[in-house]
């Protein structure tokens, strides 16, 4: 009788041990379901979990330090992935994961840094590769981004990104034509992802290509990758430099600079854009437009009540409807932020109005 009850609590202590110590991918699993209901703190709890059960466990690591990341807390970020070093987790790809942090917070050369160590980790990473190639690129030393490049195409020769990243470094060489070779054929391997044709539409731009063109070839990669703030970017600096400013290049605009702010709504500087342009429309087609510029000026100060711009864009809308004594009011609070001249200049015009 003995025997057999040391038998079952035996069992009874795996069963309970098993239960205790459930499976890190059923776990990682329901740490991202968690993340996307937005339990942040449930989700880390999975992941604090599945680091302690399982310490190898990289993902864990980089998935918390990405959660606290989207939280702007860069410095706990950096530290869930040296947490992941010290348990000897995959050192390539945390290595890579602190360099995309530091990439993101414009800290190009801890970027680099970061790649470089992730490359000598494991100089078979193709990602790494990528990587280092991008960050030496935006440092301006091409010939060797173009060397890391060219090592994660002889890992992976149909690399789609690695191709779009020397293409990029062509096109900056000014050699348009290897360039485009390059993104031809990317784009024919894999016609539904977005990075190639903007990267096209930027090689484009050196030659003699209609501006049509390019910009079916920006809008073509937004479309395709809407969340893509590489594409974005390349976009809008190019529809910044055109020359035309009439009502209709700018009724052009303004739905393409708004699906922007769809995307990525706390960029300001978009909807800074967008103020301008209604001001451009309001003198050319009607000051009806002025509206839609104080919608744009609102939105901006609940995300930042100190942009004094926004309040001197403001008085500027009140002058020219009408009310002098609300313009006064948000000129005298930008020139308060902002000593400017002009800000000064709208405070003057409207006490002038007012007597």
């Amino acid at each position: 009788m003995g025997y057999k009850l040391w038998h079952v609590l035996v069992l009874a202590t795996s069963i309970l041990l098993f239960s205790c110590s459930e499976d890190p991918d059923i776990l990682f699993s329901k740490a991202k379901t968690e993340a996307d209901l937005g339990s942040r703190q449930k989700a880390l709890n999975y992941l604090f979990e599945i680091q302690n059960s399982h310490p190898e466990y990289t993902e864990a690591y980089i998935f918390a330090a990405q959660l606290f990341f989207e939280n702007n807390n860069l410095s706990e970020a950096v530290n869930q992935c040296k947490r992941g070093l010290d348990a000897e987790a995959d050192p390539a790809e945390i290595y890579r994961y602190l360099g995309n942090l530091y990439s993101l917070s414009d800290n190009n050369e801890s970027a680099y840094q970061y790649f470089r160590m992730a490359v000598e980790s494991d100089p078979n990473n193709v990602e790494a590769h990528i990587s280092l190639g991008k960050v030496l690129g935006e440092k301006n030393i091409y010939k060797q981004a173009i060397i890391h490049f060219n090592q994660a195409l002889e890992l992976d020769s149909a690399n789609y990104m690695a191709t779009v990243g020397k293409a990029q470094i062509f096109a900056n060489l000014k050699r348009t034509a290897d360039a485009i070779v390059l993104l031809e054929a990317a784009i024919k391997d894999e016609p539904t992802r977005g990075p190639a044709y903007a990267m096209l539409a930027y090689a484009l731009e050196n030659t003699a290509t209609e501006e049509k063109t390019i910009l079916a070839n920006y809008a073509l990669s937004v479309k395709l990758d809407p969340e893509n703030r590489v594409c974005w970017d390349a976009y809008l600096r190019f529809l910044g430099r055109l020359k035309d400013r009439d009502v209709q290049s700018y009724m052009e605009d303004v739905p393409i600079i708004k699906n922007f702010v769809s995307h990525f709504p706390k960029e300001i500087y978009a909807r800074r854009w967008l103020v301008n342009i209604y001001f451009d429309l309001a003198e050319l087609d009607g000051i009806y437009w002025l509206e839609a510029a104080k919608q744009q000026c609102e939105k901006i100060l609940a995300m930042d009540e100190n942009n004094h711009y926004s309040h001197y864009a403001l008085g500027r809308i009140y002058f020219e409807q009408k009310k002098p004594r609300l313009a006064l009011i948000e000129a005298q609070i930008a020139f308060e932020m902002n000593p400017k001249s002009t800000y000064l200049e709208l405070i003057d015009e409207a006490k002038f109005s007012i007597d």
